[in-house]
């Protein structure tokens, strides 16, 4: 069977421990790119690179957040984070899911050389999004390390 090739099909695979590394790697290029775009600012890309953007920042925060949060609460017991510790997950997701929507609804809004006081708040919500998400991808990795070290695979 072929490899899904869209997001909504990507969203029914059924996620593994591999998966969600292999989402980390796709998000920290992300995050690498959009903190190259804010020490760029105020010059921005082209639209269509922006656009590029808003869909990698989009797919992060509907597909990995989800299927990230469902590996790790099927690990096993022993390797398991307790049930505080999922929580603050889906917070970290949830509030990195709003600095993402807010990010992209800024990102599409503006076109051009920014003037000096837009493109200061573009930088603090871009460094907000790509920092929350370095910090949920550490978090996540250490829980899965754990899992691996224990040779421990999810329910």
């Amino acid at each position: 069977m072929a490899a899904p090739t869209d997001r909504s099909q990507l969203a029914l695979v059924e996620p593994t421990p591999d998966t969600i590394e292999d989402d980390h790697v796709i998000q920290r290029a992300l995050c690498c790119d959009l903190e190259a775009l804010a020490d760029g600012l105020p010059a921005l890309p082209p639209s269509a690179a922006i656009r590029r953007l808003c869909a990698r920042v989009t797919g992060i925060t509907t597909v990995h957040f989800a299927r990230a949060e469902r590996v790790v609460a099927r690990l096993p017991a022993g390797a398991r984070p307790d049930a505080a510790a999922l929580a603050g997950l889906r917070e970290m997701h949830a509030l990195d899911a709003a600095h993402g929507d807010d990010l992209v609804t800024a990102l599409r809004d503006r076109l051009g050389p920014l003037p000096d006081a837009q493109a200061g708040q573009l930088a603090y919500m871009l460094r907000c999004f790509f920092d929350g998400c370095r910090r949920a991808i550490a978090l996540k990795e250490s829980w899965l390390a754990a899992a691996r070290r224990a040779d421990v695979t999810p329910d």
